[in-house]
Parts: C-alpha cells; structure tokens; sequence
C-alpha cells in the first residue's frame, strides 16, 4: 500500500511541477508579448512592410513578373506558416505566367504585428488594403489555403469589383454557416478557447504550452503533425523554413490566433461574394477541413448566376496538402492558372485587360465602398 500511495504522491507531485513550470514561463510571455519588430532582418528575408492607419506593421513578399501592368495575385497562408511559405510556393508559378505575386503575414506570424481578438471581416481593411495601395494595385485575384480561405472570402466580399479571381484552397466555413447548413466543422471548430478567456490571469499557461510546441520544439513537433510533409521533400523543406520564420517575433501573436473567436466567428457570409470566376480545390481525403465543406461552396457559388467555378476533390493521399505540391505546383496545373483563364471567360464578368495592376494613366486605382 505505502509504494501506490509513493506513486501516486509522485504523479501529483510532477503534475504541481509541471503546472507551476508551465503557469510560470507563461506569466513571462504573455507579461513580455511580441518581440520588437526587426525592419533590418524582414528586408535580409526579402520582405517588406507597411504601417496601417491603426499603427500595426504587416509585412509582405513580392514575387513574379515585375511588368508594369501584369496581373496580380494575392496568396494568403493558413495557421502556423507565415507569408514566405506562399512565395516559396507560389514564385516559380508567378514567374513563369508572368504574374505579379503578392503574399500578407497574418496578425501574429513572421514580422506582422498581433491582433488579439480581431475579427476576419475587418481584415481586409486593416491589412489588405494598406498592401494594395502601397504596390499601387487595382485589381486583383486571391487565394487561401486552409484558415487564408476566410481572409480570402472577406477579401473578396470588401472588394467586389476589384477582386476579380478567387481561388478556395482546402476551405472552411463559419461557426455559424456550418450549423446552419448542416456540413461537417473543420479541425477544432467548438473546442478552441476564446480571446475573453485567454485574458484571464489563470490562463497563462496556454502561453507556455503553445510556445513549447510552436517553438522550443519546432520545426520538428509542427512536422509530426503534417504526414504529408514527410511523402514531399519540397514540402517539407518549405514547412520547415516557415515553422521558423512563423515566430521570429515569438509564439505570442500565434496563440492569440488560435482562439476559437478568430479562427471560426468571421461575422460574414459567404453567399453574399459577388466574384464571378472562382476555384474551389478541396481533396477528398482531406481530414483536417471536411471535403463536403468545398462540395457546399462549389454548388453555392454555382447557383450563383453567371458564375464560372473550377472544382476539383482529388484523393492523392496528400490530403489537406494536396494542392500545395506536386503537379499543381506546374504553372499549367495550378490554381493562379485556372484564375487567369477565368478572367477571360464570359462568366467572369471582366474583360482580359481587367487584370492590369494600375490604370491606363498609370494611377492606383481608387479604393470602391467595402460591404
């Protein structure tokens, strides 16, 4: 009996360690917050950024074609890579289709300043827009993958004539879309915690806890998680680099993101996006973001009069990944390809000129009403 009560008394007694280690190191980080913003390592990184009118930096990366008036094509990432996974990506495709490429930190990853409990719908107005009318860009075309859809949809709903191109890359939707039609959540939806909670004192503990796996175990713990990175050496070496550079201002801006309220309450609907030529690629082995969750934005945008829609739901066994890699990292075979080829459709309601990134007199293009 004395040697189960031994045990016992040392299980408790690592669990108060572990606890008081994991309460103590998050106090520290949350009391420190983001590291300072590094304007000399973002420019040795190639990238570059912008103040918006609330002060906030957001840094960005452009690539491709540098031809005055090449199309352009904003590519947004998904939750713990930053903005340079997209360049590393996306680059070559840009540049052999002669398109000017442009990809946005979210708040809290690379050198972009936080955001605490922001909501997706303001995104494009806080930090799109400040992009856009620093490159003097009219219009454009844009893409998501996994939580970069929402920034996407929100982008497009700010802009609906400038946004002439959507590309939906392994989707989800909204808390609230989701009850209402009936399609499975994505990975977390309802068992993430909230901004108001990660607030309370108690909770410094997350802080420890997300720091430990974003970066004192990273990039390799993060990898674990992805299998598809261990099938694809592309892949990998680019999930490695941007699991690294995600936290080169700490993992602070990163938990903050993860909050059930960010992740999955946008306050917008994507049945109101007017853009005529869309792509929506969801792998049907996808687990992470439920395919039927495109087969609802396909028919969605598809019910939509004068719609022109690119679906695909391959089963490649590279699931959630599958349209980063591969023969869709082909110009031909990509997703900014079938986008360049819908703005010339007849659905798409813009003529092939409407790509251009700047009028014919060579001024930014005045910013429309956001919806």
């Amino acid at each position: 009996m004395g040697t189960v009560v031994q045990i016992l008394l040392g299980i408790v007694g690592v669990g108060l360690v572990a606890f008081v280690a994991a309460f103590g190191t998050g106090w520290v980080l949350r009391r420190r917050g983001q590291l300072p913003f590094d304007a000399a390592a973002l420019a040795a990184d190639g990238g570059q950024y912008v103040v918006n009118a609330d002060g906030r930096k957001i840094e960005y990366f452009v690539y491709g074609s540098t031809a005055p008036r090449a199309p352009v094509v904003v590519n947004i990432h998904g939750s713990g890579p930053e903005a340079g996974s997209e360049r590393d990506l996306w680059a070559p495709v840009c540049d052999e289709l002669g398109v000017r490429g442009i990809a946005v930190s979210l708040p809290g990853y690379g050198y972009t300043d936080m955001n605490p409990g922001r909501v997706v719908k303001n995104w494009p107005q806080e930090d799109l827009e400040p992009v856009l009318d620093q490159e003097r860009v009219g219009q454009f075309m844009i893409t998501g993958h996994s939580q970069g859809n929402p920034h996407a949809m929100a982008a497009a709903l700010w802009f609906p004539q400038r946004c002439i191109g959507l590309g939906l890359n392994a989707p989800l939707l909204p808390s609230d879309v989701t009850k209402e039609v009936g399609v499975k959540g994505a990975l977390g939806m309802g068992s993430l915690l909230r901004t108001e909670q990660l607030q309370r004192p108690y909770m410094a503990w997350y802080f420890a806890v997300y720091h430990w796996g974003a970066v004192t175990f990273a990039p390799w713990l993060p990898l674990m998680a992805v299998p598809a990175t261990r099938k694809d050496a592309r892949l990998r070496e680019v999930f490695r680099r941007t699991l690294v550079r995600a936290v080169a201002r700490g993992s602070h801006g990163g938990a903050w993101e993860s909050t059930e309220d960010v992740c999955y309450e946008w306050e917008l609907d994507p049945r109101e996006i007017q853009t005529k030529n869309v792509c929506v690629w969801h792998a049907a082995d996808d687990k992470s973001c439920p395919p039927e969750i495109g087969k609802w934005l396909a028919d969605m945008f598809r019910a939509n009069d004068g719609v022109r829609v690119d679906y695909r739901a391959d089963d490649l066994g590279f699931g959630h990944l599958t349209y980063c890699r591969g023969q869709f990292l082909q110009p031909e075979h990509s997703m900014i390809k079938s986008l360049l080829d819908g703005v010339g459709h007849p659905a798409a309601d813009a003529a092939s000129s409407a790509v251009s990134s700047a009028n014919d007199d060579g001024q930014q293009t005045p910013r429309e009403p956001g919806t």
